[in-house]
């Protein structure tokens, strides 16, 4: 799978959890992150243009499954967990 330039945002309530999105795309358009989790409501923007490879490894996320959710429904929510 090729790299997708992704801009990432962190819960204001809960910094454990995030959202990617692809670059551009504006976060308080999107009702389905919330819909899910209400610490999803208020996100401040953590990363720009991030350039993603599903195929690396990054700690506490499963990188697969968050270029599946983007590919599918254009947005990844996401916990990062300590390894």
């Amino acid at each position: 799978m090729n790299p997708m330039s992704v801009d990432l945002y962190q819960s204001a309530t809960d910094p454990a959890k995030f959202l990617a999105l692809p670059t551009g795309t504006d976060p308080a358009e999107l009702m389905g992150p919330m819909t899910f989790d209400q610490d999803y409501a208020q996100v401040v923007r953590y990363r720009e243009a991030f350039e993603f490879d599903p195929t690396e490894a990054y700690a506490g996320v499963n990188a697969a499954k968050i270029a599946a959710d983007i590919l599918t429904v254009k947005w990844a929510i996401y916990r990062r967990d300590e390894a």
